[in-house]
């Protein structure tokens, strides 16, 4: 079962000018980040993925004239990683609420953050599910299975499909999050010796 879940949360802010778009989204980000830090969430798992500032343009009247800029629009985002699922639900609330109506949640996913005894768990129950049936394959054709010649192997994780909710209208209460299940498929091919 998943033990993590990953989201990205950005805000936006549009103002007359540069430093007034940057400040208002940059207060909004501390806030957010405070937020998390507040639920037990570590600096680690906050990680900034974009800032950028654009110009908004003025619709030219009917006369034709050029565009001219009316004004500025900043966003700022942060990929966090969430490590207790049972505080999830409450962190998202909180941290879309800490960020305000300009706040944005996007790309929420789980996944399973050390997976390494699974994989050799698969591994080992894939070998030997190869091993049998190359030993069934041997004693019908009359001979014996001999050692390993060679050994392929590849995985995938079939991760539940991203959920995404835009923040617009949302209430300060928790959001309801389901983790799901994750499948391990685990694929050996190995080539054994007949003797």
């Amino acid at each position: 079962m998943p033990d993590t879940l990953s989201a990205t949360i950005g805000v936006e802010a549009q103002a007359d000018d540069v430093s007034s778009a940057i400040n208002q989204t940059s207060e909004k980000i501390t806030k957010i980040t405070d937020a998390l830090a507040a639920g037990g969430v570590d600096k680690k798992d906050v990680q900034t993925q974009q800032v950028s500032i654009n110009p908004r343009y003025a619709t030219p009247g009917r006369d034709g004239g050029t565009p001219s800029i009316s004004g500025y629009e900043a966003n700022n985002t942060v990929a966090i990683k969430l490590r207790d699922l049972t505080k999830a639900s409450k962190l998202l609330g909180d941290a879309v609420t800490a960020g305000g109506n300009n706040t944005r949640l996007s790309g929420v996913s789980f996944a399973i953050d050390d997976n390494s005894a699974l994989l050799r768990n698969a591994r080992e129950a894939a070998f030997g599910d190869a091993r049998a049936r190359a030993d069934q394959y041997a004693r019908l054709a009359g001979d014996k299975l001999g050692k390993a010649l060679t050994i392929t192997e590849s995985n995938a994780t079939d991760s539940p499909a991203p959920a995404y909710r835009e923040s617009r209208d949302m209430a300060a209460a928790p959001m309801p999050i389901s983790p799901g299940e994750q499948t391990l498929t685990y694929t050996v091919t190995v080539k054994f010796a007949l003797t």
